[in-house]
């Protein structure tokens, strides 16, 4: 018996250690085989952190799994990440791993997958990564005796907190879901299976056309759906669907053809009462529903029936919403809102999506007896938009607030609405502004809003909006946030164009302000300065759209910008082409004066730039580098300057996505000009001060600065100039880097008391007596730790000299020491005295 469990054992262990060891066997051969089938078939970069195999985690499966699985696009979308999941795992039949005939795949899981879909102007699919071929690519009898097959035996397929996104630049759409989970089980090997499907999201968003129509709805599925799996035909069986608190069925059946689809769906809501439609609206906007009362009827459907080829062949659908006498009451409020009837649809009878037709045949709602109508009909949106529309009626804000809890909202104001429409897009085209109706107009009077979160408030003294066919005409706004106010009036024209057909809306807006404090609008928009532990979040790239087209004057008589102050402001702005054009923008400021021309041009979504022509009159060098960074990254020493400073300045930049300017792209040229300039506590005049022994140049006057410069891919190169500083001549220039590394020379005049000690560090001797020496003194390093040095060149000369004159003086003293003892000798004076009688002898 011993001998029998000794035996038994050991084959038991032999047994695990081959399930440990056979997976490392053939990793190797399987790994690249995987990249190899990856490379021939896709064109994108695809990659993963770790490859592995186990015959122990799924037994008696064999486990193959992928973390960090990466894809990546290539031209047009290149860089992009189309694909990155956690980890990727197959359950894979041994055997026929091992036999290489035929793979049959059990289970799948797809654990964090983030997938992100686009579609560019052009038309073109992220997703299209498999290369098209005009041929099937012949394949020799060899290879394809080698090439296993893959069959599904699936039994498990799951999705773990998935986040998709996609978005068309064609239909200017952009949807996501987060926190998707999907669990399909089911048998299928057979011929039928009844497979078990719960799935949920989270968080789903819908936009379009920059309309948000769902904010975080939720959705959650639980289904038992029949598959014929011979026929590919899958019914829907019992199932609840849950839309954000809407519990829906769906009954039909949904068949897979060789090209498209056959259906024949229906999707209802379980339960006809009109509370079940507030379950859409978001729970912010939407209080205390189990105290609300309410009555009505409600109808909401939709249905699909027909197949499905392409966008020119479709089944015949229909969506239809139907409530009837709705009334909202809330306990604690004094008002309701009444005989609340709303009939939508959206019906197409198969074929073409021109074949849409959407109407709101009714939307009518009776607010403190005050009645509001609305209704919109349209027809072949493909081809040639045909609408017909009005809204009517009057709103109450303060009765609005009396029968919907607003939550220590403070409302108020009228808005009066007599809008008709009727026309086609053709008409638009066509500028047949005759044949279409569209008249009326919408005001606004008394609004006021305030709120905890925004205790200002906003307030709309008035707003008229009077509407053409040809334009829509803003005949008075007139509004006050906090302390700033806003004065607007202008036409835009195209609207129609623009709204139905993205047409190019055009038009002109004067605007007048009195005061602009944009501190305090930066700090409703969330732009406030943060505490030391919280992250400030970015400002984001603005895009602006190319179907606009604007003419702006704007007139203001004072800007607060952070600590500075702007007052008489006047200028005019372009929109068109994705760029923002600014002619002539003047201001007062750092108690001098600017007129700026350039451009914001965001034509390059991803690289948008700025080309800016500046004048700059009077500007304190001090104000302007403690108010903008971009004086403080060239020119770091304003920050120590005072004075007057005059400059023209022409530059260009690519912006990053915080609207931050990318130094290593920005190049310019201009100049800067002062009558005087003082710069005390830098660090450059400390170091000189030290090298020099001279305490004087801790201060420098500078007067008559005239500098001119450049900036090339952020490295600054200052021209040489001449200065009067430190009461002398000094000749400047040099380059700074981007990362301010320093390379300046200064050429001056400097005693000989001041460099006396330097030339001794070179073995020379310069007397302290005697004019100055023209010196070359080296600035390197950064403006916070400069580094100073004399041009040793300068220095040996200065030295040479020195000893010349000391040569040259110490011969003369020799010389006229000879001539004095040879003066003090008695015969010579004698002979001198005779030689000097004779001559005066000679001319008597």
């Amino acid at each position: 018996m011993k001998k029998f469990l000794k035996i038994f054992f050991g084959v038991l262990a032999g047994i695990f250690l081959l399930l440990l060891i056979l997976p490392f066997v053939f990793k190797g051969k399987i790994e690249a085989k995987v990249q190899e089938i990856i490379n021939d078939e896709i064109h994108a970069t695809v990659s993963w952190d770790k490859f592995s195999l186990s015959l122990i985690r799924n037994f008696p499966n064999l486990h193959m799994g992928l973390d960090g699985l990466t894809v990546i696009n290539d031209a047009p979308f290149e860089g992009d990440t189309l694909v990155h999941v956690g980890r990727f795992s197959l359950a894979v039949d041994v055997m026929s791993a091992i036999r290489g005939d035929a793979i049959d795949i059990r289970s799948v899981l797809v654990d964090k997958p983030i997938i992100n879909l686009k579609v560019n102007s052009d038309s073109i699919a992220n997703w299209d990564i498999v290369p098209e071929s005009d041929a099937p690519t012949p394949v020799a009898e060899e290879d394809a005796a080698e090439m296993p097959s893959f069959s599904i035996q699936l039994q498990s397929f799951e999705i773990r907190d998935a986040a998709l996104s996609y978005s068309d630049a064609t239909m200017n759409l952009k949807t996501s879901l987060k926190g998707f989970n999907s669990r399909i089980r089911g048998d299928f090997t057979d011929t039928y299976t009844t497979i078990n499907l719960v799935s949920n999201v989270e968080a789903f968003d819908l936009e379009m056309d920059n309309i948000r129509y769902l904010n975080r709805a939720t959705i959650d599925l639980r289904a038992d759906v029949g598959a014929d799996l011979e026929n590919m035909v899958f019914t829907f069986e019992d199932n609840e669907l849950i839309f954000s608190r809407i519990p829906l069925f769906i009954e039909g059946y949904v068949a897979m053809l060789d090209e498209g689809y056959d259906m024949d769906l229906r999707m209802a809501a379980r339960q006809t009462e009109f509370r079940t439609l507030l379950a859409l609206v978001p729970e912010a906007f939407m209080q205390d529903l189990d105290g609300l009362r309410t009555e009505g009827s409600l109808a909401l459907e939709a249905t699909a029936k027909g197949k499905y080829i392409d966008e020119d062949h479709l089944p015949a659908f229909n969506i239809l919403l139907d409530v009837k006498d709705g009334v909202i009451q809330y306990p604690d409020l004094p008002k309701s809102i009444n005989n609340i009837q709303i009939f939508f649809q959206v019906d197409n009878p198969g074929g073409s999506m021109d074949n849409t037709i959407a109407e709101i045949r009714t939307f009518h709602f009776e607010l403190d007896n005050n009645p509001f109508d609305a209704n919109l009909h349209i027809s072949t949106p493909i081809s040639n938009a045909v609408f017909k529309g009005a809204m009517i009626g009057s709103i109450d804000l303060a009765s609005l607030a009396d029968a919907i809890p607003m939550d220590s909202i403070d409302l108020k104001g009228l808005i009066t609405s007599d809008l008709t429409l009727d026309g086609d897009y053709n008409m638009i085209e066509n500028e047949q502004y005759e044949d279409i109706k569209a008249n009326g107009n919408v005001t606004l009077t008394n609004f006021e809003f305030r709120s905890p979160d925004f205790p200002m408030g906003v307030i709309i003294s008035e707003a008229d909006l009077f509407f053409s066919p040809r334009y829509l005409e803003l005949r008075s706004f007139a509004s006050r946030v906090g302390e700033s106010d806003f004065g607007l009036t202008g036409r835009l024209e195209n609207y129609l164009a623009y709204a139905l057909k993205d047409g190019t809306l055009r038009g002109r807006l004067d605007h007048v302000s009195q005061f602009i404090n944009t501190n305090e609008l930066m700090a409703l928009a969330g732009d406030e300065p943060v505490e030391a532990d919280q992250e400030a979040e970015p400002l984001q790239k603005v895009l602006i759209p190319g179907n606009i087209e604007f003419n702006m004057s704007t007139r203001i008589d004072r800007i607060l910008y952070d600590r500075l102050d702007l007052t008489n402001t006047t200028g005019n702005l372009q929109i068109k082409d994705s760029r923002v054009v600014m002619n002539g923008l003047r201001t007062h400021l750092l108690n001098g004066n600017m007129v700026m021309n350039g451009e914001y041009n965001t034509q390059d979504t991803i690289r948008p730039f700025v080309d800016f022509d500046l004048a700059i009159n009077s500007f304190d060098i001090n104000m302007a580098a403690h108010s903008f960074s971009m004086v403080e990254s060239f020119l770091p020493v304003a920050k120590n300057a005072q004075g007057q400073v005059s400059s023209s300045f022409k530059f260009n930049t690519i912006l990053g996505d915080d609207m931050s300017p990318l130094l290593n792209t920005f190049n310019g040229a201009g100049n800067l000009r002062s009558n005087n300039i003082e710069v005390s506590g830098s660090k450059v005049q400390d170091a000189m001060a030290t090298m020099l022994r001279d305490e004087r140049y801790k201060v420098a006057n500078a007067r008559n600065v005239r500098v001119n410069f450049t900036i090339e891919n952020g490295n600054l190169t200052v021209e040489p100039f001449d200065v009067e500083v430190f009461g002398k001549s000094v000749n400047i220039a040099g380059t700074q880097s981007l990362d301010q590394q320093m390379d300046f020379t200064m050429r001056m005049p400097v005693s000989r008391s001041e460099i006396s000690n330097v030339a001794g560090l070179l073995g020379g001797n310069i007397s302290s007596s005697g004019g100055d020496v023209m010196l070359g003194i080296n600035i390197t390093g950064t403006p916070t730790d400069p580094k100073l040095s004399i041009n040793a060149d300068d220095l040996q000369r200065a030295v040479r000299d020195e000893v010349r004159r000391e040569v040259e003086r110490a011969a003369e003293r020799a010389i006229e020491q000879g001539v004095e003892e040879i003066l003090k000798d008695e015969n010579v004076q004698e002979r001198i005295e005779d030689a000097g009688r004779r001559l005066r002898d000679r001319f008597r």
